[in-house]
């Protein structure tokens, strides 16, 4: 196992960083929901952790940041640039 730590700066007022936060994991079960066995929203809906076989990620944003921090493959480990120009792009993208 691998820890991942991404913080992202979103640029983006809190409603539009929410928007785009639940979007953003929406797609991901959308496009990748046979590796995502489980999802854990919040209350506030600000914080999702999302579960698979052999890793754990939460994922949550405050008034700056988007952050993604958990326990995935070391493979995974890999391809953590492009996962964070993903996200980058997930947040200042049109909503």
């Amino acid at each position: 196992m691998a820890r991942l730590n991404i913080s992202v700066e979103h640029r983006q007022t809190p409603e539009a960083a929410q928007a785009k936060f639940e979007a953003g994991i929406e797609e991901a079960i959308g496009r990748f929901g046979s590796w995502i066995e489980e999802v854990d929203w919040s209350e506030d809906r600000q914080t999702a952790t999302i579960r698979g076989a052999g890793y754990e990620v939460r994922l949550w944003y405050d008034e700056r940041h988007l952050h993604a921090s958990g326990q995935i493959p070391l493979a995974w480990k890999l391809i953590e640039p492009a996962v964070r120009g993903h996200i980058q792009r997930m947040i200042t993208g049109p909503a």
